[in-house]
């Protein structure tokens, strides 16, 4: 993210010369960027068998621009990158149905097919709780809606739409081996492929622009980020439930459904 953060600042600045410029008024188009430090954590659908773990601290940053509809709206838009997460708890309610997955030190985490074809290299363990970090490129689309200028502030509401594409996911887990019965960890688990590939959810922002010159202002809000879509695979190709009914293991494919919510905050600058 550091490489790509000095080009938005220069694409920033070169819009903004294409924007209309009359002294006092405010422009048609304006352009900036914005940071987007964010507290996210994960809701999941079935409270038996999951539950809520904690949640994690997220950054993006946004090279974003807005079109003014008149002196008091405005239609927000912009292009990003952006990270997401939370923690969960796989424990459920039930010790006799719980959630395993296969590992191999080389190939990290495995397809249940594909433990065939290593002779036993793999080891299978009992998941207690994961930490997801989730990597998106950002669409935003907004409307703003502001009040006049009150000293040199404007104050406003401002629902946002996001459309999130996924990047790079990657898991912190707790879980327990099957073959010694020991408590360990893994760190930097690549679970991309067993993510969703959008994520969608509606931010309700407010917050103030506080002018430095003309329509040049400092932006600043606080929101509220509400999930609309499943962050995960509804199935998973890698996580399976390991239920055992009088010593009869049966390993079905996992079930599972989390949204994120969020808080998240927003500085930045428009030209």
């Amino acid at each position: 993210m550091k490489k790509f953060f000095p080009l938005i600042i220069v694409s920033a600045f070169s819009l903004s010369l294409f924007a209309q410029d009359n002294a006092g008024d405010m422009k048609n188009f304006r352009f900036g960027v914005t940071a987007l430090p964010s507290l996210s954590w994960y809701k999941p659908d079935n409270p038996k068998r999951f539950s809520k773990d904690g949640s994690v601290f997220r950054f993006g940053v946004l090279l974003n621009g807005e079109y003014n509809l008149s002196g008091n709206f405005a239609m927000g838009f912009g292009i990003g990158i952006g990270s997401g997460g939370g923690k969960i708890d796989f424990t459920g309610t039930s010790k006799q149905d719980t959630v395993d997955y296969y590992y191999n030190t080389d190939k990290g985490i495995l397809l249940l097919g594909d433990t065939a074809g290593l002779n036993k290299k793999w080891e299978q363990y009992r998941l207690i709780g994961r930490t997801y970090n989730a990597s998106y490129y950002i669409l935003p689309i907004s409307l703003k809606m502001r009040t006049n200028e009150i000293g040199y502030i404007r104050y406003f509401f401002e629902p946002r739409f996001n459309i999130c594409l996924r990047k790079k996911v990657f898991a912190n887990d707790n879980e327990v081996s099957m073959k010694t019965n020991q408590s360990s960890s893994q760190t930097k688990i690549d679970i991309t492929k067993d993510m969703a590939f959008f994520r969608m959810s509606v931010t309700l922002s407010a917050g103030g622009e506080y002018y430095l010159s003309g329509s040049t202002a400092f932006v600043f809000a606080i929101g509220y980020d509400y999930g609309l879509s499943n962050v995960v695979k509804g199935t998973s190709d890698y996580l399976f439930r390991d239920t055992r009914t009088s010593g009869v293991v049966n390993l079905t494919s996992l079930e599972q459904k989390f949204t994120q919510g969020g808080i998240v905050l927003s500085a930045g600058i428009l030209f």
